[in-house]
């Protein structure tokens, strides 16, 4: 798809609040920080706390110009009345959880007659004891995984694709949802709830059903409770995060199919696959336990490549709202593992240009002989009892 009327190379977008979209005219956004100020009486000396951070409020202006202006305006009033926090697009400033503070519709009859305007005041709206941490994390409150599903629900469309095309559509939903089924059979015990038997018995049934396999809440709702059982119940977070790695590399796929509907449904059921496994490899990455900064930074960028990839795919395909979603959860996931990482041993490697005993390197890197079993785990050693020239290590703390 030609990215000619996409806004993101713009850095603009078409803003929507729950899903209904608009055009803005003007953006704003509050923040800042909290504090108590203290100014005395006589004296040159003033006093300040920092209470912490404001939340932030989001002012936009939009208009509807179009024949159906007063439909258009209503849909997002009804919006902003609707009960609970939604997505909001931002035109500027990417996605936000958000709550709708006020909204004032304005129908200009005879200055501007067609067009209509709306006053909308948003606040950002996390989970109370979030943090980014929260906003982050969990497989079902993840605004990425929201985003996502939206995504899925509007373009997995196979009942629009001609056959022969429809069955390589639904085959590929099928494959996912069976591939993510075995995989949620192999890892709940059998004295697990019978909800989550019955949750296996119905990804079976629409893994082999065609017309279950044809609607999109069916597919979402299998692959959602597969990825949300699997972690439930898999107590290593490195098996966990090998296990979502497995599953997102069963979508790597990028569909052939013909342009329009076809292709547009495949991408949608592989987009949302690798979204739900990069999100399980992400929790499963902040949960392991790293004894080395290396490990922590490849868990880091096998994360990263999925994610990267998905936000490209969005990018291609003019969807905005998830490139923008997949953009700020990996640079969150980015800042939290780099966090996390560098709090962790570095490495040293010293280049011996030749074999070298282990003494005398562990000798040479900590000056201390003793250690030479550390170097053992990281290197080879070989028949002779060496290591190879290029040695591996614990950077020494002094």
């Amino acid at each position: 798809m030609s990215r000619t009327n996409c806004a993101i190379g713009k850095d603009v977008v078409p803003a929507s609040f729950k899903g209904v979209q608009f055009y803005c005219s003007d953006a704003d956004i509050e923040g800042g920080r909290r504090g108590a100020e203290g100014e005395f009486p006589f004296s040159e000396t003033t006093a300040y706390a920092d209470l912490g951070r404001k939340i932030r409020v989001f002012h936009l202006t939009a208009y509807f110009r179009e024949d159906d202006h007063i439909g258009d305006a209503s849909a997002l009033f009804m919006a902003c009345e609707s009960p609970q926090p939604g997505m909001l697009v931002h035109p500027t400033r990417g996605t936000h959880l958000v709550a709708c503070r006020s909204v004032k519709v304005s129908d200009k009859l005879e200055e501007a007659q067609g067009e209509t305007t709306a006053e909308m005041e948003f606040v950002e709206a996390n989970p109370v004891g979030s943090g980014i941490g929260g906003m982050l994390f969990g497989m079902i409150s993840s605004a990425l995984n929201a985003t996502s599903r939206a995504s899925f629900i509007r373009d997995y469309r196979p009942a629009l694709v001609s056959q022969p095309w429809r069955g390589d559509v639904i085959d590929t939903a099928q494959r996912l949802v069976q591939v993510t089924a075995n995989v949620t059979k192999q890892v709940v015990p059998p004295d697990a709830p019978a909800s989550e038997h019955r949750d296996i018995l119905r990804m079976d049934e629409v893994a082999q059903d065609d017309g279950l396999a044809s609607i999109a809440t069916n597919v979402d709702r299998a692959l959602s409770n597969g990825f949300y059982t699997i972690p439930i119940h898999i107590e290593d977070p490195d098996v966990e995060f090998r296990t979502m790695r497995r599953l997102a590399n069963a979508a790597t796929a990028s569909s052939t199919l013909p342009a329009g509907a076809a292709v547009e449904s495949e991408e949608a059921v592989l987009s949302r696959h690798r979204v739900l496994a990069a999100i399980g490899m992400a929790e499963a990455a902040m949960s392991r336990t790293y004894a080395y900064v290396d490990q922590a930074l490849a868990a880091l960028d096998a994360t990263l490549a999925v994610l990267t990839d998905e936000a490209q795919a969005a990018y291609n395909a003019c969807d905005n709202a998830l490139f923008l979603e997949i953009r700020n959860y990996a640079t969150q996931f980015t800042q939290m593992m780099n966090d996390l990482a560098y709090r962790l041993p570095g490495l040293v490697a010293v280049d011996f240009m030749g074999g070298v005993h282990p003494l005398v390197a562990s000798y040479v890197i900590y000056n201390n002989a003793t250690r030479h079993r550390e170097l053992e785990q990281r290197n080879r050693v070989d028949a002779n009892g060496r290591f190879n020239p290029l040695v591996v290590g614990v950077a020494p703390t002094s």
